[in-house]
């Protein structure tokens, strides 16, 4: 008699169904986001190498009750699984009794007691549990834990005849406990059977928690209890070593119509804050907050991306991430980097522990550090993280809980850090600045520093409360006008929480004294800061360096998607990042200016449309026949008597509507954009902008959803436009009388579609 219930090779390699080898079964259609997608063509699955990529948020197998029911005195299950993450989940939870376990395979009734399910919880530690009606039975591997990114091979077996419980893992016997001899595993009457996903996991709107992500293949349940020989026998088999790109998640969503194509980021689910940008042998690096199960915040590493000139980003394997023991176990939150006084990167990061208190810490943020593993590898894949904090927040330092995104730069041979806190003395933000005149990297031996805490480097006075409780990703840097004849600095941050502070990148230019750790604005500012885009809340998240090629300040940003959770959850991605930008100080020394940084437009394509000296009427009829949703726009206009003068892009149904306006009286540009549906907020808004020269000269790129707009080489705009896919129009218009000194239009081409 066969006792084989299901067995699903996962060697189709393509196709959207799972066929069971064992005969008992029909083919099971995969659930996956993209096979009925919103925003993109259908998708198959994606397999890999006689294996089935779980994405971790949409992929699993679902057999209805009424197909097959794992009940009876004898059951295992095994498989081969190469998890690509391990999912967040509360530290004491496990303790508690109350385990989200990250389900392999399970059809289960845990308040019933009736069922079974196999998985594994933080850290990629195994769990079997299964009930017998009158007993819910948990076997935990205690000392072994899943590898991420290989193979593991995993068993589970009840054998209700000799009262056991057993666990393996690559053939090993990782746990046992014993259950009343002659005891069955109680039906889950109405239960479906799952691969890949906990029937009874938290939903929200963006997807389901606890799904497998990584590679699956050879998932067998039968009606016998194997003996550790034939589990120690199928454990043998060799298997291939995992390259990153066969368990990665691919670049798919290259038809959505609303994801940027020319801007950064992963391939799918969710990105936040772009930060700590350094160079090193020739390649750009920025990391990211990353959460590798699903298009929204939780268990946070640091998700990596290279590039070899700030435009082509390609994303690689995460650089950090959460791991037992370690000094960051709830996550990896944002943080800077710089180089060594022998020029080897160093990270900085904040490190998150929930358990803060057990380590006498007064705060569940602190800033840790690594350095790179091999400074041979280009893409610097593997980074060494020490087993002590960098810097612990201490009493007297800031607002405790309040501590992370360090920003760090190098200045007349002193290292300076500045990191996100509260004021101790008021309700406002600050940053806290530390110092250290020696930081070299000591391969085996870690790093050699000594941070000495310098007080808040600036609190602004009477501070209002849009600006925050706290100051995220605080940035400060020597600034340069375009001629190198000028020096000051700049700070810029980001007021939280976002639900209270106008989350948005302001920046005061000013004076920093290293000798007195302070920083103090320009006395044009009021002790009131000012916005470099006057966007609402889409260019989000600070980070920056002095480019040592190029010399520019470069400004890098978070591009919010601005959606609800069920549209991010459709669509399988959430934000992206911003182009590159260049900040420059303006000649009198008392401002910045923001423009794009020139080496964007290396992705200008084909030329649609080239204009010089025409009215704007003229200047309509020759966009009558130019769209797309993937363009760079050039517009210099003269008022001439006129009130307003606008852009419009992204133009076509009723609905759709994205404008730039600008008022000549009030010296005023405005950005308005309708979306169309409960998908996204409407955005109005508006800031300061003169003329230069009584001209105004607008750089407009668009990518699908998203807007930047680049006005006199000074202030910028940016929006979220969620039109319809064939609202692609373009076109201008005055109150009044208006001249078009010249108008160009190109098409943008995918940063995917070429390597740098």
């Amino acid at each position: 008699m066969n006792a084989t219930l299901l067995h699903l090779p996962f060697d189709e390699g393509k196709g959207t169904m799972a066929r069971d080898a064992s005969g008992h079964l029909p083919a099971a259609r995969i659930q996956y986001r993209f096979l009925n997608p919103k925003y993109t063509g259908p998708k198959e699955p994606q397999w890999r190498r006689n294996s089935l990529l779980f994405d971790g948020s949409s992929t699993a197998l679902v057999y209805p009750a009424d197909a097959v029911t794992l009940e009876g005195s004898m059951l295992t299950i095994s498989a081969w699984i190469a998890p690509r993450a391990f999912e967040w989940d509360e530290p004491d939870a496990a303790e508690q009794g109350e385990p989200h376990l990250t389900a392999i395979a399970g059809q289960y009734d845990r308040d019933a007691k009736r069922g079974l399910l196999l998985g594994f919880h933080r850290f990629g530690r195994l769990c079997f549990q299964a009930g017998t009606g009158d007993a819910w039975h948990t076997l935990w591997a205690d000392a072994a834990r899943l590898k991420r990114l290989s193979w593991n091979h995993v068993a589970a077996v009840f054998d209700g005849g000799a009262g056991r419980m057993r666990l393996y893992q690559n053939g090993m016997l990782v746990g046992e406990t014993a259950i009343p001899a002659g005891s069955r595993i109680a039906p889950a009457d109405g239960e479906c059977l799952m691969i890949g996903k906990n029937a009874h996991a938290e939903s929200i709107p963006h997807g389901t928690f606890n799904m497998f992500a990584g590679l699956m293949r050879d998932l067998r349940v039968e009606a016998a209890a194997l003996t550790a020989e034939a589990i120690h026998a199928r454990a043998s088999e060799t298997m291939p070593d995992i390259d990153y790109a066969d368990i990665g998640l691919e670049n798919i969503l290259t038809d959505d119509c609303q994801k940027a194509q020319y801007h950064g980021g992963p391939y799918q689910h969710w990105m936040n804050e772009p930060h700590a940008p350094v160079y090193y042998n020739g390649v750009y690096h920025l990391f990211f907050q990353s959460n590798s199960f699903g298009p929204y915040w939780r268990g946070i590493s640091w998700g990596h991306l290279v590039s070899r000139d700030t435009v082509h980003w390609q994303p690689v394997r995460d650089a950090i991430v959460p791991e037992e023991g370690s000094i960051m176990p709830d996550g990896v939150w944002s943080g800077g980097a710089t180089l060594d006084k022998n020029g080897v990167p160093v990270l900085f990061f904040a490190a998150a522990n929930e358990r803060f208190a057990e380590a006498g810490l007064i705060s569940n943020q602190n800033i840790g550090a690594a350095y790179p593993a091999d400074l041979s590898d280009p893409e610097l894949t593997d980074w060494v993280v020490l087993d002590e904090l960098a810097i612990p927040q201490r009493p007297g330092q800031g607002r405790p809980g309040e501590f992370r995104d360090a920003h760090v730069w190098r200045e007349g041979g002193v290292w300076y850090m500045v990191v996100c806190s509260g004021s101790a003395k008021t309700a406002g933000g600050t940053a806290l600045l530390y110092s250290t005149d020696t930081l070299e990297v000591k391969p085996g031996a870690g790093i050699h520093m000594d941070w000495r805490y310098r007080g808040p480097v600036y609190e602004m006075p009477n501070q209002p409360a849009i600006y925050g409780t706290s100051w995220e990703l605080p940035v400060l840097l020597p600034i340069m006008n375009r001629a190198g004849t000028r020096r000051r600095h700049i700070f810029l941050f980001l007021p939280a929480p976002a639900d209270r502070a106008d989350n948005k990148i302001y920046y005061f230019i000013g004076d920093f004294d290293g000798a007195a750790g302070r920083f103090t604005p320009d006395p044009g500012f009021h002790d009131r800061p000012r916005l470099l885009d006057y966007g609402d809340n889409v260019f989000t998240g600070p980070s920056a360096l002095i480019d040592p090629v190029t010399g520019r300040l470069c400004l890098f940003s978070i591009m919010q998607d601005q959606r609800d959770g069920f549209e991010e959850g459709a669509a399988g991605w959430a934000h992206c990042a911003g182009l590159t930008r260049n900040v420059w100080l303006s000649d009198d020394g008392r401002d910045a200016h923001v423009e794009p940084d020139p080496r964007l437009y290396d992705l200008l394509g084909e030329r649609l449309l080239s204009l010089t000296n025409a009215d704007i009427a003229e200047a309509n009829r020759a966009l009558a026949g130019v769209s797309g949703d993937m363009l760079y726009i050039r517009a210099s206009l003269v008022p001439q008597g006129c009130a307003s003068l606008a852009l419009s892009v992204k133009a076509g149904g009723q609905a759709d509507e994205t404008r730039y306006v600008y008022d000549v009286a009030s010296n005023t540009i405005c950005g308005y954009t309708r979306n169309p549906g409960r998908f996204a907020r409407d955005q109005r808004v508006k800031g300061p902008l003169p003329l230069e020269g009584g001209a105004l000269t607008m750089e407009v790129f668009v990518d699908r959803s998203l807007v930047e707009a680049f006005f006199n080489g000074d202030k910028a705009v940016t929006v979220r436009a969620y039109a319809d896919s064939a609202s692609q129009g373009i076109s201008l218009s005055a109150v009044g009388e208006a001249r078009v000194l010249s108008l160009e239009v190109y098409r943008v081409k995918s940063i995917y579609e070429e390597r740098c």
